[in-house]
């Protein structure tokens, strides 16, 4: 510094108190950090007004010292060649005011940094608990969708003659979309698909509930409508204002060629004949949860060998690609026209192709069940 400052001087030629400004200018960060570094545990934790009160008298001394320090070596260097004690009190004002002006600044610059660096830690550690906290519902919300898979059919029974396959793929990790396919005698079988409004954890808990319901409901002797109308019933009573559940339910019956059936404000299934023609089979029946007076009626549609029937929800025909278009019922029945005819691969194959047209990105909950009749 005293190299830099005997520089600085012999080429300017300054007054002795411009010299004194650049000796302060060139030295009082490399004084004045030492002694806030050094001073600093003393006032730290002090509240305001006596951090204030300790630190002026250490700024005080501290600029009195370096007021001497600089004088010093102004007069060592013969820049003035008057008296020592002169220069020191021709000058020692302006020492002062610089060293205390640069010490308040230095002081109030601390306290800021030392608020960041407080708030810094806090965030930090409210993220430490935030991601503690992503952890314990990402385990949550795996454990919820191991129980909410292990609520839908792991095998789907099979009659002579009749084949049936079912998908299911959440939007999310755990979705309200539920099927189910129930034996109910050696010559018919139950087949439900249905859909909770909303996703996520709340939609996951309707969807227990209407698997818990229908097992109960849906026996040997109860028909489609009877069905929808008890659950309508005790979901009427117990849904939270604005949820509701669409349903699909219908018996086959393998020996009769039959399917009995009512829906529930659900999407029309799909019968495709051998012949080519698509019917939509789309009942009469209001959605579950809504309208507790309200009347369900059976419709009957007769079935014969290599037909094809579909029953899906609307994340299946909704799912959309990156141009915004739907995936559709006509691509959905091109879908199932081009597979070889068992139910699996009927399945397996719509399922591929509404994954690669949405590039499974499903904003839906889609769920599939397939049926074929030989």
């Amino acid at each position: 510094m005293a190299v830099v400052t005997y520089a600085v001087l012999t080429a300017l030629k300054a007054h002795t108190s411009f010299a004194l400004m650049m000796c302060i200018v060139l030295g009082v960060g490399n004084i004045l950090s030492p002694v806030m570094v050094a001073c600093h545990p003393i006032y730290e934790n002090r509240p305001f007004p006596w951090n204030w009160i300790l630190f002026l008298p250490i700024q005080a001394a501290a600029g009195v010292a370096f007021a001497f320090a600089a004088l010093a070596l102004v007069f060592w260097m013969h820049v003035d060649r008057s008296p020592f004690w002169v220069q020191f009190r021709a000058n020692f004002p302006i020492v002062m005011v610089v060293v205390m002006a640069t010490g308040i600044v230095t002081f109030s610059v601390g306290q800021v940094q030392r608020r960041l660096q407080e708030k810094t830690e806090q965030l930090q550690k409210q993220v430490e608990k935030g991601n503690v906290r992503l952890q314990v519902q990402e385990q949550e919300l795996d454990r919820a969708r191991e129980i909410q898979r292990a609520l839908l059919p792991k095998t789907l029974p099979q009659l002579p003659g009749v084949q049936v396959a079912g998908a299911w793929q959440p939007a999310r990790i755990v979705g309200g979309d539920y099927f189910d396919v129930i034996r109910l005698d050696s010559k018919r079988l139950g087949v439900c698909i249905g859909d909770v409004a909303g996703k996520g954890i709340s939609a996951a808990l309707l969807m227990a509930n209407l698997q818990a319901s229908f097992r109960a409901l849906a026996t040997a002797d109860a028909s489609p409508s009877a069905v929808c109308a008890k659950l309508n019933a005790f979901l009427c009573g117990n849904l939270a204002l604005g949820k509701f559940i669409t349903l699909f339910y219908g018996i086959l019956d393998a020996e009769g060629r039959t399917l009995t059936y009512e829906s529930a404000g659900h999407c029309p299934a799909l019968l495709l004949k051998q012949s080519g023609h698509v019917e939509s089979l789309r009942g009469e029946g209001a959605v579950l949860g809504v309208l507790p007076d309200w009347i369900y009626r059976d419709s009957i549609v007769s079935l014969a060998a290599g037909d094809l029937l579909l029953l899906y929800t609307d994340g299946v025909t909704e799912a959309e690609n990156r141009a915004g278009e739907e995936f559709g019922e006509a691509r959905l029945v091109q879908s199932a026209r081009l597979a070889d005819g068992s139910a699996e691969n009927t399945k397996r194959k719509i399922m591929e192709e509404v994954s690669g047209f949405c590039e499974a990105n499903f904003a839906d909950d889609a769920t599939l069940v397939v049926i074929t009749l030989e």
